[in-house]
C-alpha cells in the first residue's frame, strides 16, 4: 500500500523552480565564459606568485574585481539542502557579487515563508544581482544591501538561521561576530575559499574551530575548501 500512495510533484518548487533553472543556468554560462578570460590575463601574476608561496586567487586577486568566481552548482544545491532541513526562514549572505548564490539561497527562504538578505559593496554588481533575483522570481523573499556589510547587516533583526561568508576575507571574523549576536541557537554558517585563501583565513578557521568560541566546525572538501559551522553559543 505504500507504494501506491501518490507522490506529490515538486517539478515546480524550489530549484526546480522553471524562472529558478533558466536563470541559474545563464549566469553559470556566463561566470565560466568571463572567469576563463580574466584568469588567463591574470595567468603571468598566478605564476609568479608560485614562486613567492601564493595561492592563485591571492595572486589573481587584483584581477578580479568583475569576475564571477560563483559557488559551484553542487555547492549551491548542498547550500539550499542545508537551509531547508534547518527549515532555515532568516537566511543572510556577506559578499553577493552577481548573485548566483543569492538564488541558491533565496531559494530556500521562499520554500520556507522566509526571506534572504545578501550585501555587496558593489554598486554595479548589487544592481546585477538583485536583477537577477528578479529574473528568477524570487525578488519577493530576497534583498540585497549595497555597502560596507559590517554597516549594511548591522540593522539586521534576528534570530538569524543561516549565515553564507564570501565577501573579503579579512573581514570574516568581523562580521560572524557582527552577526553572533543574532544567530539562533543552531544556526548553520558557511564560509568559502578556505583553502584557496589558507594564510588569509587562518585566524577565523582557529576562531569557529575553538569551542569555546560557541561553534562546532568541520572544513569540507568542495571547491576551494568550505568551512561548515553549528552555532551552540558562548558559555
Amino acid at each position: 500500500m505504500p507504494f501506491d500512495c501518490e507522490v506529490t510533484s515538486v517539478a515546480n518548487r524550489g530549484l526546480n523552480h522553471p524562472d529558478v533553472v533558466h536563470t541559474l543556468k545563464r549566469l553559470h554560462r556566463e561566470a565560466a565564459r568571463r572567469d576563463a578570460r580574466v584568469f588567463a590575463r591574470a595567468l603571468p601574476a598566478i605564476i609568479a606568485g608560485k614562486f613567492t608561496g601564493r595561492s592563485t586567487f591571492e595572486s589573481a586577486e587584483p584581477y578580479l574585481s568583475k569576475a564571477f568566481i560563483p559557488v559551484s552548482e553542487e555547492f549551491g544545491r548542498f547550500m539550499y539542502l542545508t537551509a531547508l532541513s534547518r527549515q532555515a526562514r532568516n537566511i543572510v549572505e556577506f559578499g553577493s557579487s552577481y548573485g548566483i548564490s543569492s538564488i541558491y539561497l533565496a531559494a530556500a527562504a521562499r520554500e520556507m515563508d522566509g526571506f534572504f538578505t545578501g550585501s555587496e559593496m558593489d554598486a554595479e554588481k548589487t544592481r546585477i544581482a538583485v536583477a537577477n533575483l528578479h529574473e528568477a522570481g524570487l525578488s519577493r523573499w530576497s534583498d540585497i544591501r549595497e555597502g560596507d556589510a559590517l554597516e549594511s547587516l548591522a540593522p539586521l533583526e534576528g534570530p538569524v538561521d543561516f549565515l553564507f561568508l564570501d565577501g573579503w576575507k579579512d573581514l570574516y571574523i568581523p562580521v560572524l561576530k557582527l552577526m553572533e549576536p543574532k544567530l539562533a541557537p543552531g544556526a548553520v554558517i558557511f564560509a568559502d575559499n578556505i583553502r584557496s585563501f589558507r594564510k588569509t583565513l587562518k585566524p577565523f578557521v582557529d576562531y569557529v574551530s575553538d569551542g569555546a568560541n560557541g561553534y562546532e566546525s568541520t572544513i569540507l572538501g568542495i571547491g576551494s575548501g568550505v568551512s561548515l559551522s553549528v552555532w551552540h553559543g558562548k558559555s
